[in-house]
């Protein structure tokens, strides 16, 4: 498995620009103690929103198959365009995020805690802890699959689209070796999107999905109904987790932390 730098998180001599931006269809469950954006799909009448539709892709794809990164990818176009400048991202989810502190309570997933609205307010990062983390990155940790990420994949979704989405890869620079090691390692990184990340990190890796995609969507896409109708989305993911994993692997990004993710619900 990938090894994280373990050092704490002590202050930086130079606090970092830092634009926070909850991804979803709908707003945080718990008070976010740090000034953020809303990317979502659709206007939900909120002040900071920022909406980044799902029908832009035009009429023969629906970028909620995309699930996050439809607005990932609107949040990359936007930077590259000049209308936002940072040097660090923060991105969380409704319900979602990676934490700099312990706590909350054990979930059956061991990769997760679980945290009621009023814990998560209090173990979400503050502004002033997101602008003196000392790492290029800050992400949830690897997760053993107990197999390969292919067998994993085919037991809860439809293995044709994986191998017919490892097939678009070489367009987006990976090699042979890299295919193979991600239809075949035995870890994951569950969404990867939750992250603090610095900006330019944040556009090299949202590059190589979107040629990906770009590339899965005009030759293999096959649209899928139900729980399987976010096929992109899922697919993404795993090619996003893969490509932490490897460049922690081969030490080319060494300063990434391990954060904890938590998922927050409402008590009984």
């Amino acid at each position: 498995m990938p090894h994280y730098r373990s050092e704490s998180y002590t202050s930086c001599p130079v606090p970092a620009t830092v634009s926070a931006f909850c991804i979803g269809h709908v707003p945080p469950v718990f008070a976010a103690p740090l000034p953020y954006t809303m990317l979502c799909p659709k206007p939900l009448g909120l002040a900071n929103e920022l909406v980044i539709a799902d029908a832009r892709f035009g009429p023969n794809i629906n970028g909620a198959m995309l699930a996050e990164y439809s607005q990932l990818f609107g949040l990359q176009d936007m930077i590259e365009a000049g209308d936002l400048v940072a040097d660090k991202l923060y991105l969380f989810q409704y319900r979602k995020f990676v934490g700099f502190q312990f706590g909350g309570a054990a979930a059956n997933a061991p990769w997760v805690r679980i945290a009621n609205p009023s814990e998560a307010a209090a173990l979400f990062p503050t502004q002033a802890q997101v602008e003196t983390v000392p790492f290029g990155m800050v992400v949830g940790s690897v997760t053993p699959l107990g197999s390969s990420m292919a067998r994993h994949y085919a037991a809860v979704h439809v293995i044709d689209d994986l191998m017919m989405f490892a097939a678009t890869l070489p367009v987006c620079g990976l090699q042979p070796a890299d295919i193979r090691q991600f239809i075949t390692f035995q870890g994951l990184i569950p969404s990867p999107a939750l992250c603090l990340v610095d900006t330019a990190l944040f556009l090299r890796q949202m590059r190589i999905l979107r040629a990906a995609w770009d590339a899965y969507s005009r030759h293999y896409f096959v649209a899928r109904q139900g729980y399987q109708m976010r096929v992109a989305g899922y697919l993404l993911e795993r090619l996003h987790s893969h490509l932490l994993c490897q460049w922690l692997q081969d030490g080319s990004q060494p300063a990434v932390g391990m954060g904890h993710r938590f998922v927050v619900i409402n008590p009984a």
